[in-house]
């Protein structure tokens, strides 16, 4: 079926208003003022982290897999991660969500350095996408997650290791 001019004029419309980035007055924000802005609500949700004890108190969100089947997933234990990293203590860091700590230095370069391009060009710059690379990449993560998730929810020792510190609260 062939489109129509107005459905035509409407799905441009909406793609146009989709990839622009517009403050409150309707204005277009710079990149290097999203880059500021983004770096701003992170450093709030790390000074958030630090201060309130993710084992103590109930303001953050609970993991419906675990609370559900017991199961510990891929992501549980990563908010109590990232308070103990932020405290300096790494070993109980890595006990509460390995996975996530050890992959934690990758994410932060390769945002950092998408982030740094960004703010030197004040553009985004495009990423070339290969369809098959990006394929083997995710299948691998995904792998790499399951067989993480599987190894924490095994019974006995070594496996025990794997599996987060009950929160005390």
């Amino acid at each position: 079926m062939p489109a129509t001019p107005t459905a035509v004029s409407h799905i441009t419309a909406v793609r146009s208003t989709a990839v622009r980035s517009t403050g409150l007055h309707g204005t277009r924000l710079s990149t290097r003022t999203q880059i500021a802005l983004a770096a701003c609500a992170c450093g709030g949700v790390s000074a958030f982290l630090y201060a309130v004890d993710p084992n103590r108190h109930t303001v953050y969100p609970q993991c419906l897999l675990y609370n559900a089947t017991g199961i510990y997933c891929a992501g549980c234990g990563a908010t109590r991660a990232i308070h103990a990293l932020l405290h300096g203590r790494a070993i109980e860091a890595l006990h509460d969500n390995a996975l996530f700590v050890a992959a934690l230095p990758l994410l932060l370069y390769v945002a950092g350095f998408y982030a740094l391009a960004a703010w030197r060009a004040n553009a985004w710059p495009e990423i070339p996408v290969d369809g098959r690379a990006l394929a083997r990449r995710g299948i691998s993560i995904f792998l790499l997650m399951v067989a993480f998730v599987v190894l924490r929810n095994l019974p006995g020792w070594p496996f025990d290791w794997f599996k987060p510190v009950p929160s005390g609260g």
